[in-house]
């Protein structure tokens, strides 16, 4: 009987449910945004959505006790010249313009 509950306890733990998103996911999958440009193939970035109340509102929360957590995103291809964007990684060109008078959270354009 005590053996069925090691048995039981590494199961567990080398499920997918229980670690964090891994790297290179596909377009439309959900992406770890901690991982940064790994997170998605290389045409592709990890779009966590937009900020609510100056969070993110997805977030995977993993590990035995349930302690270990990130933002999840969702991988995207990135874009081209007139794209909107977050950051660079979402840009083929690695350049997202913000207008100075926006306000940090606003969406820019790819250059």
């Amino acid at each position: 009987m005590k053996h069925i509950g090691w048995l039981l306890a590494a199961l567990i733990l080398s499920s997918g449910c229980n670690s964090a998103i891994g790297p290179n996911q596909a377009d439309g999958n959900d992406c770890n945004v901690v991982l940064d440009e790994k997170a998605c193939g290389a045409a592709s970035y990890c779009d966590p959505g937009d900020r609510v109340n100056g969070r993110y509102p997805r977030r995977h929360t993993y590990g035995l006790l349930r302690d270990g957590s990130h933002v999840v995103g969702t991988c995207r291809p990135k874009g081209g010249p007139g794209a909107a964007c977050m950051g660079p990684d979402s840009c083929i060109s690695k350049h997202c313009m913000h207008s100075p008078t926006e306000t940090p959270e606003a969406k820019g354009v790819c250059d």
